[in-house]
C-alpha cells in the first residue's frame, strides 16, 4: 500500500517533513490529483477563522 504526504506552512510554502499543516494519502493515488486535492484542502484550513477548529484539522489522513 502506497502514502504520499503533503506538508505545507502557514503562508503556503511546501514543507520538507512536518509543516503547520499535513495531508497523507493512503492506497492507489495519483499523485498529481493528489497534490492539487492536498492544496485546495490546505487553502480550506487557512481560511478557517476558528483556531481550535484548525489546531484539530491540521493532520488529515485521506484513505483511497
Amino acid at each position: 500500500m502506497a502514502s504520499l504526504r503533503f506538508s505545507f506552512t502557514v503562508d503556503g510554502r511546501a514543507a520538507e517533513g512536518a509543516g503547520d499543516m499535513t495531508v497523507t494519502y493512503v492506497g492507489r493515488v495519483n499523485r498529481k490529483l493528489a497534490e492539487a486535492d492536498a492544496r485546495r484542502r490546505f487553502e480550506e484550513w487557512r481560511d478557517t477563522g476558528n483556531p481550535m477548529a484548525r489546531r484539530f484539522a491540521r493532520d488529515q489522513v485521506v484513505v483511497a
